[in-house]
């Protein structure tokens, strides 16, 4: 029913090679392999690379386990945007499926359980569906820098910056797609966005982490230790 799709570009300019980034011992986009590898409804998962170095290593250890798809260079550059090559695929017919579930290489702590959690809610109205998080920090109190880097200015008039409601017990919590997983159905693929007609699920903010950094790589080394000494 469903085919996964791990895109995992190689010309990563803040973390270099970061995808194939040794992490608790194994390449950082393993991980996301293993978490929708298993699962009954996802009969298909394609790894998406513009590196002949990252199939040869996934195929060491995944060998036919998994499908592997050679990004053509102008949908591999720093201007190309993921859901071109989703469509890519999807238009050429190398999607065979209805529905098709795009992961992040870069979102090491969303695992095998949380990919499970996506499909059971997907399975109660078989709606479209993307992965979110709630905002560390209240957004109410954004405000932007005027043009000498000073002063400043809130988005909005109901700012607890202006109005003095400043208790974090009354402000509600505002949340965004943090990026993990989008499924979606290919009748939809000529929608501008991922978020088109879908229903919201929401994950923790460690599964959540997306490793863009130093920083993030060295937390979830950290989270994965601790759950190795917790197990």
């Amino acid at each position: 029913m469903i085919t996964a799709i791990i895109p995992a570009r190689s010309g990563s300019k803040r973390l270099q090679g970061k995808n194939i980034k040794n992490l608790s011992g194994r390449p950082l986009m393993f991980y996301t392999i293993d978490a929708v590898l298993g699962h009954e409804e996802i009969n298909s998962v394609i790894l998406t690379t513009d590196s002949e170095k990252y199939i040869d290593l996934a195929k060491e250890t995944y060998g036919d386990t998994i499908c592997y798809e050679c990004r053509p260079p102008e949908y591999a550059n720093d201007t190309a945007k993921v859901y071109d090559e989703i469509k890519r695929l999807v238009k050429t017919g190398v999607v065979k499926t209805p529905w098709y579930i795009q992961c992040l290489p870069t979102c090491p702590l969303r695992d095998h359980k949380v990919v499970r959690s996506l499909l059971d809610q997907w399975k109660l109205d078989w709606r479209p569906i993307f992965s979110a998080v709630a905002y560390e920090f209240a957004t109410q109190f954004a405000f932007n820098l005027s043009a000498n880097g000073r002063g400043w200015k809130a988005i909005s008039e109901q700012s607890p910056m202006i109005t003095g409601n400043t208790r974090s017990q009354d402000i509600p919590n505002t949340y965004r797609p943090n990026g993990a997983m989008y499924l979606q159905h290919v009748d939809n693929i000529e929608n501008k966005t991922l978020y088109t007609f879908a229903d919201v699920f929401l994950m923790t903010r460690e599964e959540s982490i997306d490793v863009d950094t130093n920083l993030d790589f060295l937390i979830c080394e950290q989270l994965l230790a601790n759950r190795k000494t917790n197990e």
